[in-house]
């Protein structure tokens, strides 16, 4: 039975329930779009402030609610800390994008709210079934949010691809819960952990298909196909929430995962499955003439940076692991909002995310080229951004989890990425500008929007201690 108790001690995702809730009877109370969408936005951004500011009174709490259905812990507030301020980051982004593509209304929020609160499902879940039902709420909201803009046909060939494929994915995911249940007579965490039956090959199937199933939601090597189609033809503020948001919300519940289920004896596979995503987004990415597919690429490099803490898991590889998405975040979305200035200044819409359109950026528009160079050295590990820490301690868990090989080729790997970023920042401050850029929207908020990432990988990067205090608490 859930109580009074269940609801006080889940606040933040209360909170963002609620107010998606709401978003949805706001449409009947304000039919006309223009006059719901600015209510819409800044309900978002209180409901997500607030869920913050609960999430970190929530960081001591160890607790099982909702009739053993959902976990509550360390971990768990951490990364929904991660999630919501990417969110924020986000919808005060968007504002101004929407505008720039006459799409300004308030659906586009109630899908960022709802694909939120799978996404704290997917974190918090105890159960395969909270696992699925969240990994299937934030999926669907993808799918839309993908073909957003309906008047293009690269958004809507995005969003078929995605739909097409994760659907089948999906399947994969829920033949390995049955594989579990049909062995465990559960569907439970803890009851399946009490179980044991790890060397049972019918278990390991199980286990199996559900980690396939999570390879292709972090976009990880050989299920990453979808990606730079997805990634270039999506609303570009929605690409970056689903390449960085979507992808940490993924990783956090394949932290749980793994460590629940006890998964310790495919070491080898996890790291030929990072080693070989790491050498594909990296070596693909360097004949990229599309900013977007570059990024795109580049967060398929990521997946693989991120998957060598997964080799072993234990408490420090959960640490690095966790800074990684955290300052992951912040450069990636962060990146992607500089995109979109950038796009809010060219009128072309075919060539506007082209390499070309770069060049002379730092003359025509020296703030948005100075904010994407500060994002781009940050994904590439080069001091003092936090990206530098990021892969840090990513290469150090792998390296006191004695696979020094799989560091060594990380790092090789990682200074070839050095290039790609490089380039883009070569072409805007050292070519003479080849278009007329003229802002057709205002891009405060998107500023805003940049500007937050820029001090939280300034601040994380120069003093890393301001977020390990929490993630150390990690038990």
């Amino acid at each position: 039975m859930i109580t009074y108790f269940d609801f006080i001690n889940s606040l933040p995702l209360v909170i963002v329930a609620s107010v998606s809730l709401l978003i949805m009877i706001s449409e009947i109370i304000f039919p006309k779009r223009d006059k719901s969408e600015p209510i819409t936005f800044f309900l978002c951004i209180a409901a997500v402030i607030a869920s913050i500011v609960f999430s970190f009174f929530d960081i001591n709490k160890n607790m099982i609610l909702y009739n053993n259905f959902l976990r509550f812990n360390t971990l768990t507030s951490v990364l929904n800390i991660a999630l919501l301020l990417g969110i924020f980051i986000t919808v005060i982004s968007s504002r101004n994008y929407l505008q720039q593509e006459g799409i300004h209304v308030s659906e586009y929020y109630l899908l960022l709210m709802f694909s939120l609160l799978g996404m704290m499902l997917m974190i918090n879940a105890n159960d395969l079934l909270i696992l699925f039902i969240g990994l299937e709420m934030m999926s669907v909201c993808f799918y839309v949010l993908a073909g957003f803009i309906r008047k293009r046909l690269d958004s809507n060939e995005s969003a078929i691809k995605y739909f097409l494929l994760g659907a089948f994915l999906t399947g994969f995911l829920l033949l390995g819960i049955a594989f579990i249940f049909g062995y465990t007579g559960s569907t439970n965490y803890v009851e399946i952990s009490k179980a044991a039956p790890a060397k049972e090959p019918f278990y390991m199937v199980g286990i199996a298909l559900i980690f396939i199933a999570f390879i292709f939601k972090t976009g990880s090597f050989p299920l990453q196909m979808w990606i730079p189609d997805v990634y270039q033809g999506a609303p570009t503020i929605v690409t970056g929430m689903m390449s960085s948001v979507g992808k940490t919300a993924a990783f956090g519940a394949l932290i749980g995962f793994f460590s629940i289920f006890d998964v310790r004896s495919i070491p080898l596979i996890v790291a030929i499955v990072a080693l070989l995503t790491m050498l594909y987004g990296n070596v693909v990415a360097l004949v990229q003439t599309n900013i977007k597919r570059l990024l795109a690429y580049s967060s398929i490099a990521h997946a693989g940076y991120i998957m060598i803490g997964f080799i072993i898991i234990n408490l420090y590889s959960t640490h690095a692991i966790v800074f990684y998405l955290i300052s992951y975040i912040l450069m990636q979305l962060g990146a992607f909002v500089a995109v979109g200035i950038v796009e809010n200044r060219i009128s072309d819409v075919n060539s506007r995310n082209d390499l070309e359109s770069y060049k002379g950026l730092g003359k025509t528009n020296p703030l948005a080229a100075s904010l994407l160079s500060i994002f781009l050295f940050s994904l590439a590990g080069i001091p003092p951004f936090a990206g530098f820490w990021g892969k840090y301690y990513i290469f150090l868990s792998a390296i006191q989890n004695n696979y020094v090989w799989v560091a060594i080729v990380g790092i090789l790997l990682s200074l070839v990425g050095v290039y790609y970023y490089i380039k883009v920042i070569l072409y805007m401050w050292f070519y003479e500008p080849v278009i007329v850029t003229e802002e057709k929207v205002s891009s405060e908020f998107s500023f805003t929007a940049a500007f937050i990432s820029t001090a939280g990988l300034f601040a994380f990067g120069i003093y890393p201690e301001l977020i390990l205090r929490y993630i150390r608490a990690i038990a």
